[in-house]
């Protein structure tokens, strides 16, 4: 298998990117719908939560160091029983890597190129990342950092600029019902994205050092940086309308000016979303790929990946349309996570400690 050396600044940047994702389009209306103003205070405690499983997935990770998720469940609960979590966790990347894919599709489809077939921008996106994926983790990690410079000025010296049309009323505008069903309904925020971050546990063994400390922080960037954005959408296109627009951040671009001459902004935008959604369905394809070829033994990774290209495809057009997606994510994204963020883990953790102690019983021989 692939000898790949991560370093920790890479594997906060993997982290920050794989979290952000599609997070800050595909949630940001909704979320702004269900919570008003409070909106980017309902991310904060996502991502306080968020730190709260990555822990639990550290300590996981402790007891079996240089393991990957796969190869954790195998030994943990042995060949038969770990092998079927290993699967449960395959189907769980190769679901999360095709409604990625969807979301871009979707998001090129409507802001770009409305006359252009959804299955084309799903295809294309994904031979891409089976490149990426063939040439390995470390490559993906490298793209990503050599790629966060310019994504974070890029996006963040335009919204700095539209600050001057900030407006305080904005969070004025609406009333929540109460605290308890404001959670409640924002469930899904908790979920997506900080439940999956699960999944970087297949690139845990390729860490070189500071693992903790750049998985964890990575995280608290990204929840940072989408509290930080939510918080703008509000203050500057108000409750009513963000929570009205598909895509507000694509609205907010679209609309900036910063001279007579330079605007139109939404075409850079639509480029880096095209970047980062890239680089986190590469990872989450690499992690299936991974997944695959550790459980069954295969060599080339190249084997898994190209033919996995239509199974993920496909799987993307399982929703009709954009409204569908939504409310999978509303009505039922966080109780299936559960399965994979917290159940399997610590099912893992209790196999773990059973056998732990089933070889402390075990008479010593003389």
């Amino acid at each position: 298998m692939e000898q790949a050396r991560i370093s920790g600044w890479q594997m906060f940047t993997v982290t920050f990117y794989f979290t952000a994702g599609t997070t800050w389009i595909v949630l940001t209306s909704q979320m702004i719908g269900d919570a008003k103003q409070y909106a980017w205070l309902v991310c904060i405690g996502a991502f306080v939560y968020g730190l709260a499983l990555a822990l639990l997935w550290l300590y996981l990770s402790h007891h079996f160091p240089g393991k990957s998720l796969v190869e954790i469940a195998v030994e943990a609960l042995g060949k038969w029983a770990g092998g079927v979590i290993a699967l449960f966790y395959i189907l769980f990347f190769i679901q999360i890597a095709s409604w990625v894919t969807r979301n871009l599709g979707d998001f090129l489809h409507a802001s770009m190129m409305p006359q252009t077939p959804l299955a084309f921008f799903n295809i294309m996106v994904l031979f891409t990342c089976a490149y990426a994926v063939v040439k390995g983790a470390a490559a993906i990690a490298m793209v990503t950092e050599l790629l966060t410079p310019y994504l974070t000025l890029a996006y963040w010296v335009p919204v700095l600029v539209t600050l001057r049309q900030w407006d305080w009323q904005n969070f004025h505008e609406s009333h929540i019902a109460s605290v308890w069903t404001t959670v409640v309904h924002t469930r899904y925020a908790f979920a997506f994205p900080f439940m999956e971050t699960v999944s970087l546990m297949m690139l845990f063994p390729y860490v070189r050092n500071r693992l903790k400390t750049s998985y964890l922080l990575g995280i608290l960037a990204s929840g940072v940086i989408l509290s930080l954005s939510l918080l703008c959408n509000i203050g500057i296109l108000g409750v009513n309308r963000s929570s009205h627009l598909i895509y507000p951040v694509f609205v907010l671009f679209r609309e900036m000016q910063f001279t007579s001459f330079l605007e139109h902004l939404e075409t850079i935008l639509a480029i880096n979303v095209l970047f980062i959604v890239c680089l986190k369905l590469s990872i989450l394809f690499y992690c299936a790929v991974l997944a695959i070829c550790q459980l069954f033994k295969i060599e080339k990774r190249h084997f898994v990946a190209y033919p996995l290209i239509w199974v993920i495809s496909a799987y993307s057009l399982l929703f009709r349309n954009i409204v569908e997606n939504v409310e999978w994510v509303r009505d039922y994204l966080f109780s299936y996570y559960t399965l994979y963020a917290i159940f399997f883990p610590l099912l893992l953790l209790i196999g773990a400690w059973v056998k732990k102690t089933r070889l402390h019983g075990l008479p010593q021989a003389d």
